[in-house]
């Protein structure tokens, strides 16, 4: 994991409702100038290699595999993207199943990305991340690539 670190007041500096947005559960998501805010990677590292390196995760077919669930309360926007390899033609008319879910959201969002592809997201107050290997087979398994960067906000020091 890598982490940065910068105040709020020295990173981009948004109009004041897009810092603040609502949330079912708590109510409204502030995140105030004497806070940080920290930007966390979930990837995998290569030799000479830079940027968005994801990691690859096994998946069985038909079972929900969860790749992430934030249980704090700090107003983030997350990017992520998932994918998979290259498969024979096979593996064609499969699909993953990607379950988003937010805090500002009672439903989840689902999105279906065909093998031997990959997809970028961006969402706000991002909390869940599943997927689920759809094979009408139901043995196989599925190589997933996924690379999440989350910046979110975090308490500064109480005066």
């Amino acid at each position: 994991m890598i982490r940065k670190y910068s105040f709020k007041s020295d990173s981009i500096v948004l109009p004041e409702p897009s810092a603040m947005v609502s949330s079912a559960s708590s109510g409204r998501k502030i995140c105030p100038a004497k806070n940080f805010v920290e930007t966390h990677k979930f990837q995998g590292v290569g030799e000479n290699e830079t940027g968005n390196i994801p990691l690859t995760f096994i998946i069985n077919a038909g079972v929900e595999f969860v790749l992430f669930k934030d249980f704090t309360e700090n107003h983030n926007k997350t990017y992520f993207q998932i994918g998979s390899p290259t498969l024979g033609p096979e593996f064609l008319d499969n699909n993953l199943l990607v379950r988003v879910t937010t805090d500002s959201s009672d439903a989840p969002l689902e999105y279906n990305i065909p093998l031997s592809q990959t997809r970028a997201f961006q969402v706000e107050n991002f909390s869940f991340l599943a997927i689920r290997f759809n094979d009408e087979v139901g043995l196989r398994q599925a190589a997933v690539e996924v690379f999440i960067q989350k910046t979110f906000c975090v308490m500064g020091p109480v005066e």
